[in-house]
């Protein structure tokens, strides 16, 4: 029998496409040199020329000839790569998750690889290693154009064919041996190959712990469960339910934080129990060290990875994440990246937290980058809250979720609304403390009971206000008035930080008649102590809870019975009190609805809610006492009967009628720099261009099908007729912050796409036209604030 031919192996790629992690939306193509041909995948680490420097990439394609748009001549080629180590190769969903990233946010994709690179610890030592390669072992004589610098390493390499350290190589002539090392690599002689070796003990000699959760009972953890409502009991069947079914699902799930807490341990264990994995994402770090508390009641060891531990233990972290054995990971907004296969469930606390937002290029949401991981590993969502957002409760309202609402009323205190119009203030306290409220306050204390009040907040007034001009002390970098300190005698920009004596007279008119105006939670706590002199007063904000050590300093005395009267802005609610107040009152219900944001209204309901959740039940005399200029607005209605429809249907009427999300995609291009002007002729550029972009609309807005618009805050929702509605230019609410002008435009429109589409083509054109001018010109697709 004749023998069958053997097949010619297929020849191995010569060209990859490469992300550079820079703030560019391209990737960049590059020859593979013979001697890693067959050694590069997509996700590897290389080593690549861009410019005068070598920077480090992401294979994101492989090519057996150059792609098209590439150029066929001047190609330059791949450095090095390290096929050593797994903690330089992606996996292929990690490089299409920064894929995604980059698409949904217009954001750069070079920035976007980041994301979900794993964090390098810089303590790190480097063991970057240089061979020769099988030209640079050739004869020596058959080389041409290599110096005698570039001959004498050459020789050195020759004698260790197995490389020598980079550190060695540059011994005694770093400079010398540095210009020649790159020579030899770029003319394909020497190959670099990169490695670290982690240091496994920090510096005292204590060997590396991973963050895990501590191993404390519930109540030690900041947690007391209460009676379950009767609807929770049904939630492991919904779990159960939607595991079995073994494709994406999501749920809405509305409950106080104890309820919560109960069906992310029944969820999880119905995970774990058919072997999937658990990644839990949340706002802040102490509630994820809180969330990690609970699992380690529940006998689970999770793993914490967030901003607050070590670069060392994060990285360490980072790589406990990629073991299979390793079934929980809790943390905050970039653990949304965390290298996690075989996910059962995709869990985010508190979805509503305007802290899931990145402020930074990319600005990503890891609310929606969860539900996008979700869909990818066919797992199951769950979005908790103690009140969802409008745009979760639009996602069930069009079936794309489904919600499960586990409120107990028999938790709820007795709300009374106060209608501030109604009482003149007093100017001898110079706060919004009515007599109501200081009768409560005072019965209270004659019962030892709690107090808790809240003002969103801090410092003693908003501003100082001059009585004959009425000017008001500005920062010198920011279009912003300066909050007053009356204990640190300072007033202080709350945008950049700086602060400053407070002025003896008015900057303008040098009049001597420098009023404090508005309420703090400084103001409020001068005014409390002096009316009850014997009541023991403390306060939670960003001066007196400055790190962790503060915040358990200050729990200590609450839990202590050593404070009769709490005052303290949003940080009441970080926190997680276990004490519950007999009263709480909310001084000033309305302090952010003057805020030119659309979201506003949604705010103010949302603190109202965790307010009420401060105090006891009714049944135990609990009393939320709110205090406001605008008794029928709907926030303040809905909280008053109990009925969250009420709010949720009204802001959304309103929503539609304005066309602001989740009835339409947002996004908001902010112009800046450091001459006005300049800053205003390209926004008005930018405005002009992106008008051109749907010349039969003129500006005009174009509902969705059948005249109704519908919800955008997630994918899945169609449109028909998409169109764009441009708003301005005009200066943004802060017209200057931290030295830089900045002018706004917002782009509305039916179709996500076709708004992120027109924003990144005429981007370009701008960009290219201010080139010189030192502008930025930024992008942030549906933005959680628009100051």
């Amino acid at each position: 029998m004749r023998d069958q031919p053997v097949p010619a192996a297929a020849p191995c790629p010569g060209f990859v496409d490469v992300v550079l992690p820079r703030r560019l939306h391209r990737s960049f193509t590059y020859i593979v040199p013979a001697e890693l041909r067959g050694h590069l995948v997509i996700g590897q680490s290389v080593i690549v020329p861009f410019g005068t420097q070598d920077l480090q990439g992401v294979v994101i394609a492989l090519h057996h000839r150059p792609p098209a748009g590439a150029p066929e001549t001047g190609l330059k080629s791949v450095r090095s790569c390290d096929g050593a180590s797994s903690d330089h190769v992606l996996t292929s969903a990690q490089v299409e998750l920064s894929r995604y990233v980059a698409e949904r946010y217009a954001a750069p994709w070079g920035q976007c690889i980041k994301l979900v690179l794993p964090p390098l610890d810089p303590t790190r030592r480097s063991q970057t290693r240089y061979l020769p390669t099988a030209q640079g072992l050739a004869d020596v004589s058959s080389l041409e154009r290599v110096g005698e610098r570039e001959l004498q390493l050459l020789a050195r390499l020759r004698r260790r064919p197995k490389g020598m350290l980079e550190r060695t190589l540059l011994q005694g002539d770093a400079s010398g041996a540095t210009t020649a090392l790159r020579a030899l690599v770029r003319k394909g002689l020497v190959v670099r190959r990169d490695a670290a070796v982690a240091p496994t003990k920090t510096r005292r000699g204590k060997k590396l712990v991973l963050s895990t959760g501590p191993s404390l009972p519930m109540e030690e953890a900041g947690e007391a469960l209460p009676p379950l409502p009767a609807e929770a009991l049904s939630w492991p069947t919904v779990i159960d339910k939607g595991l079995a079914a073994d494709a994406y699902s999501a749920l809405v799930l509305e409950g106080e934080r104890a309820t919560r807490h109960w069906c992310l341990v029944q969820a999880a264990h119905a995970t774990l129990g058919r072997g999937r994995r658990v990644l839990v994402i949340t706002g802040d770090v102490e509630n994820a060290g809180r969330l990690a508390g609970v699992f380690a009641a529940a006998g689970e060891r999770p793993i914490l990875l967030h901003s607050g531990l070590s670069a060392k233990e994060r990285e360490a972290a980072w790589r406990a994440a990629r073991v299979a054995s390793t079934m929980i990971v809790i943390g905050t907004r970039t653990a949304v990246f965390a290298p996690i296969d075989r996910l059962g469930l995709v869990w985010v606390e508190g979805e509503d937290d305007p802290s899931l937002k990145e402020a930074q290029v990319p600005r990503y949401h890891a609310r929606d980058v969860a539900q996008e991981r979700a869909r990818r590993d066919r797992a199951v969502l769950v979005l908790a809250s103690n009140h969802p957002s409008l745009e979760s409760w639009a996602a069930v309202q069009q079936g794309l979720m489904v919600a499960c609402v586990y409120r107990n009323p028999a938790q709820d205190p007795t709300i009374q609304v106060v209608d501030l119009k109604a009482y003149v203030r007093d100017s001898s306290a110079g706060t919004v403390l009515t007599p109501t409220l200081c009768e409560g306050i005072r019965d209270a204390l004659q019962q030892r009971s709690l107090v808790m009040l809240f003002l969103n907040r801090k410092g003693f007034a908003s501003v100082l206000h001059c009585g004959d001009c009425g000017a008001m002390p500005q920062c010198d970098v920011c279009s912003v008035a300066l909050t007053f300190f009356r204990r640190s005698s300072q007033v202080r920009c709350h945008f950049c930080g700086r602060s400053k004596p407070v002025p003896d007279e008015c900057p303008q008119c040098q009049s001597l008649k420098l009023e404090p105006v508005g309420s703090g939670t400084e103001r409020i706590e001068e005014a409390v102590r002096r009316m009850f002199p014997l009541a023991r007063v403390g306060r939670v904000d960003g001066e007196t809870i400055r790190c962790p050590a503060d915040a358990r300093a200050f729990t200590r005395l609450l839990d202590a019975g050593e404070l009769d009267i709490v005052i303290g802005t949003q940080m009441l609610f970080r926190l997680a009190l276990s004490e519950k107040a007999a009263l709480v009152g909310v001084p000033d219900a309305d302090a952010g609805l003057h805020i030119p944001d659309f979201r506003s209204a949604e705010r103010m309901y949302h603190g109202l809610v965790d307010a009420a959740d401060l105090a006891l039940p009714a049944a135990a005399g609990g009393r939320l006492l709110v205090q406001t200029r605008f008794p029928d607005h709907h926030a303040v209605l809905a909280l008053a009967s109990g009925k969250e429809e009420l709010f949720v249907a009204q802001e959304q009427a309103f929503r539609q009628l304005l066309q602001y999300p989740p009835w339409t995609s947002l996004i908001r291009l902010d112009v800046s720099g450091t001459t006005e002007p300049e800053v205003a002729q390209a926004a008005h550029r930018w405005a002009a261009l992106l008008r051109r972009q749907v010349p039969s609309a003129r500006g005009a807005h174009v509902s969705g099908s059948h005249g109704v618009p519908q919800p955008a805050g997630f994918s899945g929702v169609g449109r028909e007729s998409p169109q764009l509605l441009v708003l301005g230019p005009s200066p943004a609410p802060h017209a200057m912050v931290r030295g830089r002008y900045c002018w706004q435009i917002l782009v509305k429109s039916d179709s996500p796409e076709v708004g992120r589409a027109a924003v990144l083509r005429t981007r370009e054109e701008v960009e290219r036209e201010s080139r010189r001018g030192a502008l930025r010109f930024e992008i942030d697709v549906d933005p959680v604030s628009m100051a």
